[in-house]
This record gives structure tokens, sequence and C-alpha cells, in this order.
């Protein structure tokens, strides 16, 4: 057994969680999953245009011997990259605070309901679970699903997941339960695939 990773899922009562996967099932856990859910394409996004910006300065300094009227103009549009992942900068940090607000305003829900992770009495934190009945043993309110209570798995994952278009995971329990999960992380889709057909 081992961990497969994680994914932040919005679930169909509107909750976020932060899923940690392993190969035994996984454990819905509370937090920043909001944020969470669009690290990765901000990173993805963020990393070509540095890479965009970088080549185009590069490209701009070999050639100034050259063709400097050329080099000049890679340079300019360097900027013009540099300026514009500036700005993108911003508004996906203006979209964390946002999203920072929604997990707190649903985190003060779910203590003013009676519901709060906790650690068990003798649990050892900083020890990294190796297994989902082993994290789901360590903590008071979080939810484990086990591989031995699914029935099955349906993962719809457009090509290019987003918030519009999201990775959609439908788990039906034996006992009947439906739970669903919607991420615009492509992830989801690799997590979730041992337990579909």
């Amino acid at each position: 057994m081992g961990r497969r990773g994680w994914v932040a899922a919005e679930d169909a009562a509107g909750d976020w969680w932060r899923l940690s996967v392993f190969d035994d099932g996984w454990v819905e856990l509370p937090g920043s999953a909001r944020g969470l859910s669009d690290t990765r394409a901000q990173l993805q996004q963020l990393l070509f245009l540095l890479a965009a910006f970088t080549g185009l300065f590069v490209l701009g300094g070999l050639l100034e011997d050259t063709a400097p009227a050329l080099a000049t103009g890679l340079r300019v549009a360097a900027l013009v990259v540099l300026v514009g992942s500036t700005v993108q900068i911003a508004r996906f940090r203006a979209r964390d605070r946002r999203q920072l607000h929604r997990d707190l305003d649903q985190a003060a829900a779910a203590r003013g309901a009676g519901r709060q992770v906790r650690a068990r009495a003798g649990a050892r934190l900083w020890r990294v679970a190796g297994s989902s009945q082993e994290m789901a043993d360590a903590l008071e309110g979080v939810r484990r699903v086990g591989s031995e209570q699914v029935s099955t798995v349906e993962v719809t994952a457009p090509d290019r997941p987003s918030e519009s278009d999201p990775v959609v995971v439908v788990v039906r329990l034996h006992d009947g339960e439906q739970l669903t999960y919607r991420t615009p992380d492509r992830v989801a889709a690799d997590l979730f695939a041992p337990w579909t057909p």
C-alpha cells in the first residue's frame, strides 16, 4: 500500500476537500482546498510564461551583433511577456484571497456544526501515513472512503478541465450512497484510475 497523491475537489453539497488518495482508499480533509484546486494549472501557466520570457530574452542577446533591430524587438517582446506574467500573478493572488475567505467560511460552519478535525490522543502527526486507514486513525473528524466500500467509480475528464468544465468523479458505494467530486485539476482522473473499470 502507498500514497497515490492528493487533489482538491468540491462535493455535491458545495464543500471543498483535499482528498488524500492512497491505494486502499482516500480521506476527505478540510483546509484550503479551493486555493489548491487550481495550483497545478497556475504553475504550468507561469512556467510557460517564464520559459517564453527567458527564450525571447536569450534569443535577443544572441542576435544582438547580427540583427540589432530584431534583437531589440525580441527583448521588447520579452518585457511584454514579463509584464503580462506580473499581471497574471496579481490576478492569481486576488483569486487565491477570495478562495481563502470561502475556505475559512466553510471551516467556521464546520466548527459551528461540531465537526472539527483534531489529532487523536497518542497519534504521531509528524509520521507520514502509509494508507488511508492510518491517516483516518490518526485524525478525528475526517471521512475515510475505503476501497472495500467502493462499488463503482466513473470519471468524466475533459481534455482541458476548468471550473466551467471540471473533471467529475462519481463514486457509488456498496451501501447505495453516491459521492460526487468536481475539480478543475486533471490529476483526479489519474488518482481514481484504480477504481475505474
